[in-house]
Order: C-alpha cells, then sequence, then structure tokens
C-alpha cells in the first residue's frame, strides 16, 4: 500500500505535463469520473494552482506520466480517499485489454481521512478491464509548461478485490495533463 501512494506522489511531482495537439490542448482543466458498483467517484480541478493543504492540495489529480495515468481525489487536509493507476505497456493512442495475465494493470484504491485502507482493487486479482486512449498530446509538461496538452481516454469492465469479489466499473472517462 505505501508502495502504490509513494508511487501515485512521484507521479504527481513528475506531473502537471504539457501538451497542444489539436483534441488534446489543454483549457487548464483536468477531470476523471467513473462508477463503481454504480456509485459516482469524480474530481476536476487545475493542477497548476491546486488548494488547500496536503501533498495534493484540495482536489487531487489526473496525471499521466511514464506510460502510467494517476486519478485521484483528495480531501481538504489532502488525504487521497481514492486512488486509481493505470499502466500503460507503451505510449500511444488505442485500446488496451487488462486481466490478471497482463504485464500491465490496472489498481483502484479507496481509504478514509486516517488512510486506513477501505477497499483494493486491482486486474492483479482478476477481472477484464478495457482503456481506450483516444487522443495523447505530443507536447508534455517538460517541452510546454504554460499550456499543458492532454490525454484523453474511457475505461470500462470489471475488477476484483484481493477477497474475490468482483465489481463493475462503468463511465470512467478522463482528460489527463501529459507530464512526460
Amino acid at each position: 500500500m505505501k508502495k502504490i501512494i509513494l508511487g501515485l506522489i512521484g507521479c504527481l511531482l513528475i506531473s502537471c505535463s504539457s501538451s497542444s495537439n489539436d483534441s488534446s490542448s489543454s483549457s487548464g482543466i483536468y477531470k476523471w469520473r467513473f462508477k463503481l458498483d454504480g456509485v459516482l467517484y469524480e474530481w476536476q480541478g487545475n493542477h497548476l494552482a491546486p488548494n488547500g493543504g496536503g501533498p495534493f492540495g484540495a482536489g487531487g489529480q489526473a496525471t499521466y506520466s511514464v506510460n502510467s495515468l494517476a486519478l485521484q481525489k483528495a480531501n481538504a487536509n489532502g488525504t487521497l480517499p481514492v486512488n486509481v493507476t493505470i499502466s500503460f505497456p507503451s505510449t500511444s493512442t488505442g485500446s488496451f485489454a487488462f486481466n490478471s495475465s497482463s504485464s500491465q494493470n490496472i489498481n483502484v484504491v479507496f481509504m478514509n481521512d486516517n488512510q486506513q485502507l477501505t477497499g483494493q482493487y486491482s486486474t492483479i486479482y482478476g477481472g477484464n478491464m478495457n482503456v481506450n486512449i483516444t487522443s495523447l498530446s505530443n507536447s508534455t509538461f517538460v517541452s510546454n509548461p504554460t499550456n499543458p496538452g492532454k490525454v484523453i481516454g474511457t475505461f470500462s469492465g470489471t475488477i476484483n478485490s484481493v477477497s474475490g469479489t468482483s465489481v463493475t466499473i462503468t463511465e470512467g472517462s478522463f482528460e489527463a495533463v501529459r507530464a512526460q
């Protein structure tokens, strides 16, 4: 669990990406949303001007960096009740399928305000998730910090908990800043 959180913090520190590719040029607003067994989770904000305390501010992030997507939502005190990480095999647009035999995976972690684990799901434990990246800006935050570009896509499928319980993710979408 600590590795996941440290990895997500690393993604944020590297992030705040940029790019400007036709449909993936940035308005400065990044967002994500999905339903897990019908319950909606979502975040929208600006990476360049976070508000609040804690390492992520009161808000969250949607960041794509080094073949990894980090979607997070933070409380006012900076704790992270929702973390989604997706590791991709390559930096490209297209459809990606994830399951227990994939070398990459999707993780969804829920925590309470005291950072105690309340739910953890991963394709490592089973399920079949599909992710489609429809737009991937060529420009990154490193190359164009004044106009960060976006990585845009969708995701859905089933994902299992460590105990084998299966949940369904529907209506998953993201517009993430391209860090690298």
